[in-house]
C-alpha cells in the first residue's frame, strides 16, 4: 500500500504542544528525532516566531528577514531537548524557525516548526475525521461484512463512522453490536440512507432508531397512513408560503423525514444536492431554500463516486453563492463506498471524501452540535494528490494545518488499529489482546499535540 511520505519537520524533529491557546503561555518542549538531528546538550538554540498572516517585509520595506523576526534562545538539556515558553497573540499557522551560531556568528537554519495558535473555541475541540454516508452487504447494493467495513475506516484513520444502507440501519447496528466485543476507539453511529416516499429522495439519518429498533425507512412502511396525513398536513400549511421553485409536496417529505429524525435524536444530512438521476437529485431552489431554513444540520458537499466529479464541484460552487448570501449549512464529505479497496471504480470510492468535524466530545451529541455551530470541513482527495478541503476560511487554514501535521501521526496510530479490529472480529484472540493494550493511544497522542491534560480533554 502507499505509505505517505511527510514533511521532514515531522520526521526528523518533534515539538509539543502544536496547537496552543490564543494569548495564554505555551510551554513547549522541541527535540531532534534521533542521532542525526539531535540537538547537543548544553548548546544554545534559537527560535523565531514567523506569523504566516504576518509578513515583515511592509515594517522593514523589503523582502521577508527571518532573523529580525521575534525570537528567543534555549539552552538543550542532558537529553538534548528544548523547553521554552512563549504566548501567541495572533489565531494563525506560526512557523517556530530552529536555528543555531555557525562558525561566522551567523543564524544557521536548522528546520520549521509549525504551530496553530486558536482560540479557545477551537482549542477546546478534538478534530475527528469521519464517514457519514457508505453501504455494506446488508444494503441492496452493497458489499463487505459491516464491521470488516468498519475496521477499513480505522486502518484508513477514521475516528467515526456512520453505515447508511439503503433503507436499513442493520448494518450499521451489526457493526454496533460486534464492537460491543472488539475493544477499539473507533465511534460508531447508527445510521440508514433514507428514500420516502419513493427513492426519488437521499437524505442521511444519523443516529436517529426508531421502535423496534428500526430505522426511519421501515418505520414509515409500518405507519405508512399515518405518516401520508402528516406529510399532507405539513404541505397545506405550506401552500402559498413556499418561494418559486419549492414544491409543497416535495418540501413536505424532506422537512417531515428531518423532523422525524430530529425526533428521536438524530442527525438529518442532505445527501448528494446535485448527484444526477435525470436531473439533480435535489432542486436548487429547495437545497437553497431547506438551508436558509436550517431544516437539515449538514450537507454532504463532497462525495466519491467519480474523480472530479462535475456534481461535487457544482455543489462547492452553489454552497459558496449562498455563503454570499449570507446562508450557510454545515460542510460535509462522504465516500458513499458500495465497497472498500485500493483501487478506484464506480462502487468503490473508499477514502476519496470525508469530514473533519471538531467535536466537544466523542459521541453523537458532540457531533449534533458541531454542525449546528459549523464546526465541519468537507475534504476530497485523489490519486494520493493534496488533499482539497472546502469550509469557511478559518476551518480551513485549521484543517490544513492538521491534515499536515496533526493526522499524519493520528493515521499511523489508527492504521495498527484497525488491522487488529479486523483479526480479532475473526478470531485471533492475540489480535484481541494487542488491542486492549492499545486502547487510548490516539488520544494520548491527541493531549500531546493539543497540550491538555485529561481535565481539560473537550
Amino acid at each position: 500500500m502507499f505509505i505517505p511520505n511527510p514533511d521532514p519537520s515531522v520526521c526528523d524533529y518533534e515539538i509539543f504542544p502544536q496547537v496552543v491557546r490564543l494569548g495564554a503561555p505555551a510551554a513547549l518542549t522541541a527535540r531532534g528525532l534521533g542521532m542525526e538531528t539531535a540537538l547537543t546538550p548544553g548548546e544554545t538554540y534559537h527560535l523565531r516566531f514567523i506569523g504566516q498572516e504576518e509578513n515583515n517585509s511592509s515594517l522593514i520595506l523589503d523582502i521577508s528577514d527571518w532573523k529580525r523576526y521575534e525570537g528567543l534562545e534555549a539552552v538543550a538539556d542532558g537529553s538534548g531537548t528544548l523547553r521554552f515558553r512563549y504566548t501567541f497573540s495572533r489565531e494563525q499557522i506560526y512557523t517556530v524557525r530552529l536555528a543555531r551560531r555557525g562558525g561566522n556568528g551567523e543564524l544557521e537554519k536548522l528546520t520549521d516548526f509549525r504551530i496553530f495558535c486558536a482560540a479557545d473555541d477551537l482549542y477546546f475541540r478534538t478534530p475527528m475525521r469521519g464517514n457519514t454516508h457508505c453501504h455494506v452487504c446488508t444494503s441492496v447494493d452493497g458489499h463487505e461484512d459491516p464491521f470488516l467495513a468498519a475496521a477499513m475506516y480505522r486502518k484508513a484513520g477514521f475516528d467515526f463512522l456512520a453505515i447508511t444502507d439503503h433503507h436499513l440501519i442493520d448494518g450499521s447496528m451489526i457493526a454496533i453490536g460486534a464492537q460491543k466485543r472488539i475493544p477499539c476507539d473507533l465511534l460508531l453511529f447508527p445510521g440508514e440512507e433514507v428514500h420516502v416516499p419513493n427513492a426519488y429522495i437521499h437524505a442521511v439519518n444519523i443516529g436517529a432508531v426508531f421502535d423496534g429498533n428500526v430505522g426511519l425507512d421501515r418505520w414509515y412502511h409500518m405507519h405508512e397512513a399515518e405518516c401520508k396525513r402528516e406529510v399532507a398536513r405539513i404541505a397545506d400549511g405550506a401552500k402559498g408560503v413556499l418561494p418559486p421553485g419549492v414544491e409543497p409536496m416535495d418540501y413536505a417529505w424532506r422537512k417531515w423525514i428531518a423532523e422525524m429524525i430530529h425526533g428521536r435524536g438524530g442527525v438529518a444530512i442532505l445527501a448528494h444536492p446535485f448527484w444526477e438521476w435525470d436531473a439533480h437529485n435535489t432542486r436548487d431552489d429547495v437545497f437553497s431554500y431547506f438551508a436558509e431554513e436550517r431544516i437539515y444540520d449538514g450537507a454532504e458537499i463532497l462525495h466519491g463516486q467519480e474523480p472530479g466529479c462535475r456534481d461535487a464541484n457544482m455543489q462547492v460552487a452553489f454552497w459558496n453563492d449562498m455563503r454570499a448570501r449570507g446562508v450557510y449549512i454545515s460542510p460535509l464529505g462522504a465516500d458513499d463506498a458500495h465497497r472498500r479497496n485500493f483501487r478506484w471504480d464506480y462502487e468503490s470510492s473508499f477514502n476519496q471524501a470525508y469530514s473533519v468535524v471538531l467535536m466537544r466530545s466523542p459521541d453523537l451529541s458532540g457531533f449534533a452540535e458541531a454542525l449546528k455551530t459549523g464546526y465541519t470541513a468537507a475534504v476530497e482527495t485523489y490519486d494520493n494528490a493534496p488533499e482539497h478541503v472546502v469550509a469557511t476560511y478559518r476551518m480551513t487554514k485549521y484543517v490544513i494545518f492538521l491534515l499536515e501535521h496533526y493526522f499524519p501521526r493520528h493515521d499511523e496510530l489508527c492504521f495498527e488499529e484497525g488491522r487488529l479490529m479486523r483479526d480479532a472480529y475473526l478470531g485471533d484472540e492475540d489480535a484481541k489482546l494487542l488491542l486492549e493494550r492499545v486502547s487510548g493511544r490516539v488520544r494520548r497522542f491527541e493531549d500531546r499535540f493539543f497540550g491538555r491534560t485529561a481535565g481539560e480533554r473537550r
